[in-house]
């Protein structure tokens, strides 16, 4: 179907499933390679189908790639092509039946576009040529094989295709599961970055903050509020303990006196323990 927005509960769900405990693992990296892969993926797939379809009116463009919790029940299996790779893991393509319809009507010919029917084994068989298309670039093309469908669960990768066709926008699935991203990971010897908290401590502790400290306070009546003018003088009084904070975070307060005729804040002994 053409490309629907995602809700705000979608959005939510989508960036609970990323574990900040990821960060520095190799699984970035491998979506970092991916991404740059893609891209190329889709000039080169944007052309087979040109070529398939006998149309230049068909366009591929990467939408998204992100790490993504797959969920066993979140793959329909009647509507996803499942290919496993030699070394373990798989890739799951999939779209929506009305794309599905059309990219095979005019693959295979036919003299009507069909609509609102159920899919058929051919549809399901050029889904899997272009799932085939798609994994060569990942892997060489003689490590895959198509498999009847496998549910999976765990941090994989999701990427989301723009497939334009006569000038209508629809979206293309492919998911690659935990397993054959730890296949990637296992195959380019890729290793956790140990020393990521250590700079990510160095460079909070770098981090410029604003200080506010709070060096007086008056009440008026709001009578009094309303007759204020332009030049008018409002007398004030220092705090004797001025609190010091960060922006809403109280951290301890303070006593301004003069030093060599300039104003300092002297620390009280009540710094919060937090």
């Amino acid at each position: 179907m053409p490309i629907t927005h995602p809700t705000s509960d979608q959005s939510e769900q989508e960036l609970q499933a990323l574990n900040v405990e990821l960060l520095g693992k190799p699984i970035n990296v491998i979506r970092e390679k991916l991404e740059a892969i893609m891209m190329d993926m889709c000039h080169g797939l944007t052309h087979q189908l040109q070529n398939w379809l006998k149309t230049d009116q068909v366009n591929v463009t990467l939408q998204q790639m992100n790490l993504h919790m797959l969920a066993p029940s979140e793959l329909a299996q009647n509507k996803t092509s499942t290919l496993r790779h030699d070394a373990g893991g798989h890739i799951y393509v999939y779209t929506a039946p009305e794309l599905l319809l059309k990219l095979s009507d005019r693959f295979y010919g036919a003299s009507v576009d069909r609509a609102d029917v159920p899919l058929t084994s051919s549809d399901f068989r050029f889904q899997e040529r272009l799932g085939k298309y798609i994994s060569g670039w990942v892997a060489p093309e003689k490590t895959w094989k198509t498999t009847h469908f496998e549910p999976s669960h765990g941090v994989g990768i999701k990427t989301v295709l723009t497939l334009t066709l006569d000038e209508k926008h629809y979206e293309f699935y492919v998911e690659l599961d935990s397993l054959f991203v730890h296949t990637l990971v296992e195959e380019l010897e890729l290793q956790p970055r140990k020393d990521l908290g250590a700079l990510f401590n160095k460079s909070l502790t770098a981090t410029p903050v604003k200080v506010n400290v709070l060096l007086s306070k008056k009440t008026l009546a709001l009578s009094d509020v309303l007759t204020l003018q332009p030049n008018d003088i409002l007398p004030i009084e220092l705090l004797a303990k001025a609190p010091v904070s960060i922006g809403t975070q109280h951290l301890f307060s303070g006593r301004v006196a003069d030093q060599d005729g300039q104003l300092v804040l002297i620390f009280n002994d009540d710094k919060d323990s937090q």
